[in-house]
């Protein structure tokens, strides 16, 4: 029996009709009439020309709680797809083309291939819609009879189907969308670090079940802190490198790979060779002819394990920022009111709008009173024209005045606004209500009215020039602060022609057409306008003009209006765009040289200085290091400043405040020095400026510019050029930095150099003394002990080498050098170290001083190497027949190790950077088989203690002292 409720659209977006003629159903609305407990959400689409089949099918799957389309033809089918449906239930038999022809056309799309079909027919047998499934690419048919339950499980199984596929494509777009950022951000990272051949974004590994590591690519390498050297000496074990509270699961997932061959991808941690963690997913799978071998592969999701907890701190910074968003309405003037458009219920309101409404609002928008509404002239508001309804349905602002008759019979005026609010695909969710009490306002405001216009100009007429022009009588009227922006003296004649001359002639034609339009009431009135004007000894002002059309009780017509100077806003956006524009500069300078330039030519240029220049603070002194518009007789006495002198640049670098002298009588009184200075290079600056240069709270240099004329510096002068000195600062500090890293990869050039140098000479031994072996025939003891002598020398030589670059390795790139700290006595550690001294250097003359009690957790391996480096060095440089002294010292907390010797001392420039790489000391000689890195490695060691490194040269006697605390 065809339903004969009123109709309702199924979609909002696309309600489906027949086209088959006027007996042709219309969508079919959800039912609301009594629901399974279970609510089955989906969406179907039904095809089928039968009305009463087509209706017991919807009716069925609606009671199942699923959304239906309807369509009666095969062509509205095609067009209902566009919605996207879960399952398409297609009768075989449609009117216009056959229900196979609309499968086929449906799989062929690619925007409808994934669609769902059912096939459903009562004129064919189920053993030829069974036959046609596989030929359509249908995914099943419904058996005759049609029975409910069927229906709905075999539909319901469909949807789901759908949806995990969609659900798993979605994930597998995700999973592609975070290993391509991944990718790329392992790109940039290894292009900046170490300009090495592009790497894969996932670690790769072969395993063992014994936990030995076979093989693994670099990032897999690079993952867990190891190099391929270590690899292929069998160091790696993925038991080892797995935490203790991971281990119960890795269990488990060998005994996944050992059933099944694979194991499912799991997150876990690895245990770098520093001892940190990185947060991996991992997956691995067995050889099918090995399976006690397979290959793993691990994806490094530190990034990720970030990415959560910083969501994390965001959804609690969006709770507390909803509480003081719900507080800041409750005590907003205005009354707020939030309905759920689907539904009508109220999601917000506040207790204004209770106060306003006379009572509290309706848990629902459909249980509102609406008689309590109407329109200022009478007429009733009906439910369908309140404005919060009208915004929804029309989705659009709607903005009315509204009449409020409360329940004790009082009445309110108020202003009422009410929008829809949008979710991200568009789809009005709800709708907000402001109510703005405007009782009082409306009171008052038609008595009110000319005189609040009067009032509001004679208030403004100490900023503004007020002006009113007469049509009738062609008379134009200024006050005396039009006339006085305009240069025009007291009690002169004004008209439009007078006005005219002193608009800037680039402005006038347009500003006379604008103004003839507004007076004639073309416009409306004269509305706003911007133009340029000069004044009095030929000042240019920017000026902004406001008119309006007044009328009189007598009904006559006035223009009047406002003059405004917006000079200082003209020249605020000017220095804006220069400021633009030497950010543009900035981000392509690379030296400070190119930063000082770029720095004083744009100072120059937004002020209108004279000359300026950029002084850098180097140690004690201010060194120029760009200068324009100084005589280069006048630079050379500030080529090169100490800071102990007292003159404006000196005093921005101990004060960090800029310093502005406005006059040559400022500058003598406050600044006597720079004053003579001034008048013995004949300079024609008569105002002067000095800014600091800032970079992380200290000053790291000065701008000053020099002003040809005596200038008062104002508020906008002085902002526009701090925020000049903080790009300045920025840049600059970029500059140094890209000197920096340009100074280090030259130096790590030269290394390499000093390597491939130094480690040739013991290669070459070892390689000359193995040939000498394989020529002789039957080699003498004495001679095979020499030649096998000379090897092993040269290998300790290299082994040395290689374990001193290691260690630079480990303290520069590799956050520090391991311990393995133990209870040692530093005076026995001493002692051993000496004795294999004096046996080594026979003619040393090495003496110890220590204290009884110098006990501490250190590690004892690293302390011998301090000591043998320092003694090492000591050796080295002390004076022929000179003792080399260690002395330990206990102290609370802490032990002094000091050793010293007698030599030429270390020149003071050399004393910052003895313990960086690269240096060689004061010696002109370097020893076979050093690489400079002796004094590196004694200082990474005894700062992975705890501890510093201080260093004393003078009156003949050089002494390295570490200090180290005893440890727990």
């Amino acid at each position: 029996m065809r339903d004969t409720r009123s109709p309702r659209r199924v979609s909002r977006e696309f309600p489906i009709v027949s086209s088959s003629g006027p007996s042709a159903p219309s969508p079919r609305p959800e039912s609301r009439e009594t629901a399974s407990p279970f609510r089955m959400e989906g969406r179907v689409l039904v095809v089928d020309d039968t009305e009463a089949k087509r209706y017991f099918i919807v009716k069925t799957l609606r009671r199942a709680g699923m959304e239906v389309l309807e369509a009666a033809s095969g062509q509205e089918a095609l067009t209902a797809a566009a919605l996207k449906p879960d399952v398409v239930v297609l009768d075989v038999r449609l009117p216009d083309m056959s229900g196979f022809e609309v499968c086929r056309r449906l799989k062929e799309d690619p925007s409808t291939s994934a669609l769902a079909i059912l096939y459903v027919s009562s004129m064919l047998r189920d053993e030829e819609l069974e036959a046609r499934l596989f030929e359509d690419g249908a995914d099943g048919y419904i058996p005759q009879p049609l029975e409910p339950r069927h229906l709905v499980a075999q539909t319901w199984a469909l949807v789901r189907m759908r949806r995990a596929e969609q659900a798993r494509h979605r994930e597998r777009e995700e999973s592609q969308a975070e290993q391509a950022r991944l990718q790329r951000e392992l790109e940039r990272s290894q292009a900046r670090a170490r300009r090495l051949t592009e790497s894969g974004v996932v670690g790769t590994f072969y395993w063992d079940l014994d936990g030995s590591v076979l093989d693994a690519n670099d990032t897999f390498l690079e993952m867990v802190g190891y190099t391929r050297e270590e690899l292929e000496r069998g160091l790696l074990d993925w038991r080892k490198m797995t935490p203790p509270e991971w281990r119960e699961q890795d269990q488990r997932n060998v005994r996944a790979v050992l059933e099944h061959g694979v194991s499912g991808l799991m997150e876990k941690q690895y245990l770098r060779k520093n001892g940190t963690r990185v947060d991996v997913i991992r997956g691995a799978a067995a050889f099918e002819s090995e399976p006690h071998r397979g290959v793993g592969v691990v994806v490094d999701i530190s990034a990720r394990r970030e990415a959560e907890r910083r969501l994390a701190l965001l959804m609690a910074e969006l709770e507390s920022k909803e509480r003081l968003l719900h507080a800041v309405l409750q005590q907003m003037p205005t009354g707020i009111f939030i309905t759920e458009a689907s539904t009508g219920r109220t999601l917000l309101t506040n207790e204004r709008m209770a106060t306003l409404l006379g009572t509290a609002p309706r848990l629902n928008l459909g249980e509102m009173r609406m008689h309590l509404m109407e329109y200022p002239d009478g007429r009733p508001c009906s439910r369908e024209e309140l404005p919060l309804l009208r915004a929804m349905r029309e989705g659009r602002d709607v903005m009315e005045e509204l009449v409020v008759r409360r329940e004790d019979g009082s009445t309110r005026f108020s202003w009422t606004c009410a929008s829809p609010v949008r979710d991200a695909r568009g789809e009005i969710v709800a709708g907000v209500l402001t109510m703005e009490d405007i009782t009082e306002r409306k009171a008052t405001q038609e008595s009110l009215r000319l005189s609040e216009e009067r009032l509001r100009l004679a208030m403004d007429s100490a900023a503004l020039g007020v002006w009113s022009y007469d049509p009738a009588r062609d008379e134009l009227e200024w006050d005396a602060r039009t006339r006085e922006l305009f240069g025009l003296a007291p009690g002169a004649p004004v008209d439009l022609g007078v006005w005219l001359e002193r608009v800037h002639p680039d402005d006038r034609e347009r500003m006379e057409a604008m103004v003839r339009r507004g007076f004639a009431d073309a416009d409306g009135g004269v509305g706003d306008f911007e133009y340029r004007a000069m004044g009095g000894e030929g000042v240019l002002r920017w000026l902004s003009g406001r008119g309006r059309v007044h009328m009189g009780t007598d009904r006559k017509v006035r223009h009047m209006g406002t003059v405004l100077d917006i000079t200082e806003r003209k020249l605020a956006e000017q220095h804006a765009e220069a400021l633009l524009a030497t950010t543009a500069t900035f981000s392509h300078a690379l030296t400070p040289q190119q930063v000082a330039d770029a720095l004083v030519a744009h100072g120059l240029k937004s002020l209108d200085a004279c000359s300026g220049s950029v002084t850098m603070v180097v140690d004690e002194t201010l060194v120029v290091l760009g200068a324009v518009g100084y005589p280069e007789t006048a630079l050379r006495e500030f080529r090169t400043v100490p800071l102990a002198r007292r003159i404006p640049i000196t005093e921005v670098v101990r004060t960090g405040h800029a310093v502005w002298t406005e006059s040559s009588e400022v500058l003598e009184r406050d600044w006597p020095d720079m004053a003579r200075w001034v008048r013995d290079s004949q300079s024609r600056s008569r105002s002067w400026g000095s800014l600091p240069l800032m970079s992380e709270g200290r000053v790291m240099g000065v701008l000053g510019l020099s002003f040809p004329t005596p200038r008062r510096f104002g508020a906008r002068e002085k902002a526009h050029l701090e925020s000049l000195c903080r790009l300045g600062a920025k840049a600059l500090e970029r500059a140094r930095l890209y000197d920096d890293a340009r100074h280090r990869s030259e130096q790590e050039q030269q290394f390499l150099g000093v390597v491939s140098h130094d480690l040739r000479n013991p290669l070459q031994a070892i390689s000359l003394g193995a040939r000498t072996l394989q020529r002789m025939e039957r080699p003498t003891p004495e001679a095979l002990f020499r030649m096998t002598g000379r090897i092993a020398n040269s290998a300790d030589t290299m082994g040395r080498m290689i374990s001193d670059l290691l260690d630079f390795t480990r303290g520069r790139l590799g956050g520090g050098i391991p311990l393995e700290r133990t209870h040692n006595d530093l005076v026995r550690l001493c002692r051993e170290v000496i004795d294999e001294f004096s046996v080594t250097h026979p003619s040393s003359d090495i003496r110890l001083e220590g204290d009884a009690l110098c006990e501490g957790w250190w590690d004892g391996p690293r302390l011998r190497q301090v000591l043998s480096n320092l003694l090492s060095n000591a050796l080295r440089h002390a004076r022929p027949g000179s003792e080399v002294v260690v002395r330990v010292h206990g102290l609370d907390g802490e032990v002094l190790l000091t050793v010293s010797n007698e030599g030429e001392p270390i020149p003071a420039e050399l004393l910052p950077v003895l313990f960086e790489p690269f240096r060689r000391g004061i010696s002109k000689f370097r020893p076979a088989g050093s690489l400079g890195l002796g004094l590196f490695i004694v200082h990474q060691v005894v700062t992975a203690h705890g501890g510093r490194m201080e260093v004393g040269s003078a009156e003949g006697v050089t002494s390295f002292t570490a200090r180290m605390p005893r440890g727990a």
